[in-house]
């Protein structure tokens, strides 16, 4: 990838909803180009989808979970599938060094918690350590272009 290519995609990091012809005034690149690197970008799994960060809190979903699971070899394929299909469960990562999983979950209240944490003891988790995020204080940043806000607005 060029450095335009980094350009491009830390723009849309930062605004995926911004117009072509927005970004073709702040980047000097023709629109027709723009639209073609972004459906290349889609084609090879480059950008995966558009989307927005949610402030959950606001919605009253007042509980958010990080999860580090741990299990044995033949429980982690049902496991894997519990969490990817979990309405809960916003992110699953797969990670190592004596866990397996990584996993964010949120929650509205108590209830909505407790329910999830004993169907996934019914996966029989060999360790498990839980960590309630308190507050976020970066997100998906990576890549984008604050010094840019004010031009793609």
């Amino acid at each position: 990838m060029k450095e335009k290519d980094y350009s491009i995609i830390g723009y849309f990091r930062e605004n995926a909803r911004v117009s072509l012809t927005k970004l073709s005034k702040a980047t000097r690149i023709p629109v027709s180009t723009l639209f073609d690197k972004l459906k290349d970008y889609e084609k090879r799994k480059i950008i995966h989808k558009h989307t927005a960060i949610v402030d959950f809190k606001q919605l009253g979903y007042n509980i958010k979970l990080q999860l580090l699971l741990a299990t044995d070899k033949e429980r982690k394929e049902p496991l894997k599938k519990f969490l990817a299909t979990h309405p809960k469960v916003n992110t699953v990562f797969r990670i190592n060094n004596g866990y397996d999983y990584l996993v964010e979950a949120i929650f509205k209240n108590m209830e909505e918690l407790d329910e999830f944490t004993n169907k996934l003891d019914e996966h029989e988790p060999k360790d498990k350590k839980e960590l309630y995020v308190m507050e976020d204080i970066k997100r998906e940043e990576f890549l984008a272009h604050k010094e840019n806000l004010g031009v793609i607005r």
